[in-house]
């Protein structure tokens, strides 16, 4: 590496840094104390890299495959929706190179009941399904009861969607009960907060419960 800029306002290309770091421990730790002594020790990129950088020993490895910022809500939720597709662009169960997740708790297989509808689902352990579930994913303890809808979707943990409720192009987030719709078809993803109580329809876009200025639900 030649050079390494922190976040510059008017950047020369488009090839950026993932932060995933690998330090020889004496460069790094000299370079610590010497900023510290100059009284400035900033955040890891500021002076710390490019002086690693400077110093001529910084090699990089160029990534290639499957890589996503999902640091906003639609790429977040766009990530979600490529993961259910027929050829997903990553396999999570590769032998070669598995996704290994942290569980929380062991739970058992997905049940996918009577009368259910899956299409393009991605189901977590200890979810169960008994209604209609298109490209969506479902996670771990979520529940989908006979005559709810979910499309478009991301249902984390132990989320409930309850008959008669449909949730489309929303992200719903841990335990939170869903009584009435949320999302649409056509619009901006809508988000519902942690352990939150659906009771009223969230619009397209809509954020329950309701903060700061947005006035939507």
């Amino acid at each position: 590496m030649r050079d390494y800029v922190y976040k510059p306002e008017e950047p020369e290309g488009n090839l950026v840094s993932n932060e995933v770091f690998v330090f020889a421990p004496a460069p790094l730790l000299d370079g610590l104390d010497e900023l510290a002594q100059e009284g400035d020790l900033d955040d890891l990129g500021h002076r710390l890299l490019p002086r690693l950088v400077e110093a001529g020993d910084a090699r990089e490895h160029r990534f290639v495959d499957y890589w996503r910022d999902v640091g906003t809500i639609p790429a977040y939720w766009q990530a979600h929706r490529e993961l259910t597709r027929d050829e997903p662009p990553i396999d999570l169960d590769d032998p070669a190179w598995p996704v290994l997740t942290h569980a929380t708790s062991h739970r058992a297989s997905a049940q996918v009941l009577a009368g259910a509808a899956l299409e393009q689902a991605l189901l977590a352990p200890g979810s169960r399904v008994g209604g209609t579930v298109e490209r969506s994913v479902i996670g771990r303890g979520a529940v989908v009861e006979a005559g709810a809808t979910v499309r478009d979707a991301v249902v984390l943990p132990g989320a409930v969607v309850r008959a008669g409720a449909t949730v489309e192009r929303a992200v719903v987030d841990q335990g939170v009960d869903v009584r009435a719709d949320v999302g649409a078809a056509d619009g901006d993803i809508a988000l519902v907060g942690l352990e939150a109580t659906v009771e009223e329809p969230v619009p397209a876009g809509g954020r329950y419960p309701a903060t700061g200025d947005d006035d939507q639900r």
